[in-house]
């Protein structure tokens, strides 16, 4: 099966080299991985340089520019529009697959039923500290409703049966599963799919990013009130989790209350940007300590 992978990068020089050193040498048990399309969208910085050397190397990767920056769902239209296969995979460009993930991914779409797979994301974070105890968990969380109820993250796979997703929208990958899901194809969620990312590790990054997703939901059910949230919004369902699932040290049961309290805080301060304030996001402030995986997987 011939598939197209897509990354939409802005200002990703600390891990793009990585990244495509990781696909193209560290997943060679691929087959059909025909291009590697890197939408990069008004970067300032190396990226565009480090994407245009690999392509001197290696005819699979692509580079389209967008000058201007309008955001990841610009980036992915443009993926969509520009790329060669109907099945596509997306990926973050600040994530690093493990040996075989795209290889989990793509493999379900042999059976001609299965329309969009998400692959686990785990955190590099060291959880013995609070951030990173809270982006551990929050991925948990997401991992464990995954095996329930089909969860996306910032790794999936999908078949080519639409043409775009709204150009102001920060929930891409929602967007994507239900264009999918609308056809009338089946979602499968793939545990062995790993990707590797860095959670915040301070409360100001965690607020730019958790607020500009929760707000993405929200803008969702603005415009699609038919469509259900994903699970990970479902309280009940997560408490239950928390609650008959998990358990905690002293001090991760610490962390757990000041994680609830964050979330919550969260929630409210998206709810006012939404609501009261006007705002959508869809071009945001990169949170700058999720950049970088250095070292790690």
């Amino acid at each position: 099966m011939n598939f197209s992978l897509g990354i939409a990068a802005y200002n990703e020089a600390a891990n793009i080299g990585r990244l495509l050193d990781r696909l193209l040498a560290y997943q060679p048990d691929v087959s059909g991985l025909s291009e590697i399309v890197v939408v990069a969208s008004g970067c300032t910085d190396e990226t565009e340089s480090i994407v245009r050397s690999y392509a001197a190397k290696d005819s699979r990767v692509r580079l389209i520019t967008e000058p201007q920056r309008k955001g990841k769902a610009s980036a992915v239209n443009l993926f969509i529009e520009k790329s060669a296969n109907d099945l596509l995979a997306l990926m973050s460009a600040d994530v690093l697959p493990d040996d075989g993930a795209l290889k989990h991914l793509i493999k379900p779409f042999s059976n001609d039923k299965i329309g969009v797979t998400a692959g686990r994301i785990i955190p590099v974070n060291d959880r013995s500290s609070f951030m990173g105890f809270y982006g551990n968990l929050f991925w948990l969380l997401h991992h464990q409703i995954g095996l329930q109820s089909f969860k996306a993250g910032e790794a999936v796979a999908f078949r080519k049966v639409f043409s775009s997703i709204p150009a102001d929208t920060a929930t891409d990958e929602t967007w994507i599963v239900q264009q999918v899901l609308e056809k009338g194809y089946l979602s499968q969620y793939i545990p062995q799919a790993i990707f590797r990312n860095r959670g915040p590790d301070n409360i100001g990054d965690f607020l730019k990013v958790r607020r500009r997703h929760l707000v993405g939901y929200y803008h969702l059910l603005k415009l699609r009130p038919d469509w259900k949230l994903p699970d990970t919004m479902d309280n009940v369902k997560v408490l239950k989790l928390l609650v008959g699932e998990f358990s905690f040290t002293p001090k991760e049961a610490l962390f757990l209350i000041g994680s609830v309290l964050l979330e919550f805080w969260a929630r409210a301060l998206a709810q006012y940007d939404f609501y009261l304030a006007g705002k959508n996001p869809f071009v945001w402030d990169t949170a700058a300590s999720t950049k970088c995986l250095e070292g790690k997987k």
